[in-house]
């Protein structure tokens, strides 16, 4: 009799730690993840109840440095953390339990920022769209907004479809500036919100994200974007594209009243950041060196955080690692009737930036509205599941009468078949492989 009591008391215990189980993620800012299934808005108040696994994001298929690498340094530049050996320090909230046999399960957690004021809420949710679709992986959106933007924007991800919303999170970040005198100023410096990338390492633990402006499109595999932290050296922190590979139509050389990283500057609307380095450098000098610079050059500097971290960059050559133009493709690489990005049947754009309003002009720029309107008719349960989209936009070409970006029309197109096609046998080889 005893032991079939003891029997029972055990069997209710483990139905109430069953039953207290959260089955999924909470919301709430810089804390808990905001699942695409949770159906409510995240919530300043919402209290952390994650407990997930802290995830090493350079796992699966990257070639990282081992940590005898790490250590190369010196007294002005600190050895800091590796892909190897820093802390992981973003912990991912437990969610709702995917499909036994998901295909996405055991596979590296990417993660992407970006900065949302004022009207950008459409765009910014074309380009997550986009990366859902050019994506395999569990991807989380780290998403640094404005309160009163946090209902509209929920309100548009869960309506994605339920594999994606088991598959892709989203984690609101409030705007938040340093406590000082320039406050005011940070915020409406450029444009609205804008500077506030800079301050994302000392607001958040995340350990490292690719950071998009939201007038960005990916045209490849977030994974592939991803894979450009493994090429950085024990010193680099942040990866950006150069402003220009034409130095004659180069804005910095000619405009610019500051110093500037290297012959024509850097773009930073692509900025892949180690925020764990960032936060290390320089015994923690990042947030209080680029406050200085602002104080010094505020009067000088044309577009926001770009040149603020363009000076830091002149300074500082030695933290930060630069890819090529196609990973930032941009009009300035076409609209003078010059391909100066070089673009190639293997060479096309991977990033598509609509920067100065270029995805709405359409009288000035047919080509890159073409592109971003295709990808707003898009939903991510079709997305590139069909070769309808590449047709569709092969005709949406056709219709432009006259744009010298239609130069960048055959690789653009060829860049997107391939991509779809590499996302969509890499989902076919997962599944396979979990069956």
């Amino acid at each position: 009799m005893a032991t079939r009591s003891r029997a029972v008391v055990l069997m209710l215990l483990w139905l109430c730690v069953a039953i207290g189980e959260p089955w999924i993620a909470g919301a709430e800012d810089d804390g808990g993840m905001c699942t695409m299934e949770t159906k409510k808005t995240c919530s300043d108040d919402t209290e952390d109840a994650s407990g997930g696994e802290k995830t090493d994001h350079y796992s699966e298929e990257v070639n990282t440095p081992s940590a005898t690498e790490a250590a190369v340094g010196s007294d002005a530049n600190p050895p800091m953390s590796t892909m190897a050996d820093r802390p992981a320090v973003d912990s991912q909230p437990k969610k709702k339990k995917a499909k036994k046999g998901a295909y996405w399960e055991g596979l590296e957690h990417l993660h992407v920022g970006c900065v949302i004021c004022g009207d950008r809420v459409p765009e910014a949710l074309v380009m997550m769209k986009s990366g859902v679709v050019f994506s395999t992986s569990p991807l989380t959106f780290h998403i640094f907004t404005e309160d009163n933007l946090k209902k509209d924007l929920s309100k548009e991800l869960n309506k994605w479809p339920d594999v994606e919303k088991q598959r892709v999170t989203y984690k609101f970040h409030p705007i938040k500036y340093p406590d000082t005198e320039d406050s005011k100023t940070w915020r409406e410096t450029f444009k609205p919100c804008a500077t506030m990338r800079l301050f994302i390492p000392t607001t958040t633990d995340i350990d490292s994200l690719i950071y998009l402006d939201t007038d960005i499109l990916f045209m490849t595999p977030v994974e592939k974007v991803w894979k450009h932290f493994s090429q950085f050296n024990s010193t680099q922190l942040a990866a950006v594209a150069p402003e220009s590979e034409d130095l004659v139509n180069s804005w910095y050389p000619r405009f610019a009243r500051h110093p500037f990283y290297g012959a024509a500057g850097i773009n930073s609307g692509v900025m892949l950041m180690n925020l764990t380095r960032m936060r290390a450098v320089h015994d923690g000098r990042w947030q209080s060196e680029l406050i200085e610079i602002f104080r010094e050059y505020r009067h000088n500097i044309s577009w926001g955080d770009q040149c603020l971290l363009n000076i830091y960059f002149h300074r500082h050559p030695e933290l930060v690692h630069v890819y090529g133009c196609d990973w930032n493709y941009r009009p300035d690489h076409c609209m003078y009737g010059v391909n100066n990005c070089h673009l190639s049947p293997t060479k096309s754009p991977k990033l598509f930036h609509g920067n100065r309003r270029a995805f709405h002009d359409v009288p000035r720029q047919p080509f890159f509205t073409a592109v971003y309107e295709e990808f707003v008719k898009m939903t991510p349960d079709n997305g590139l599941k069909s070769k309808q989209f590449v047709k569709d936009l092969a005709k949406a070409f056709d219709r432009i009468q006259k744009d010298n970006c239609l130069l960048a029309r055959k690789p653009l197109l060829d860049g997107i078949r391939q991509a779809s096609k590499s996302v969509s046998s890499r989902k076919e080889r997962l599944k396979k492989a979990g069956k």
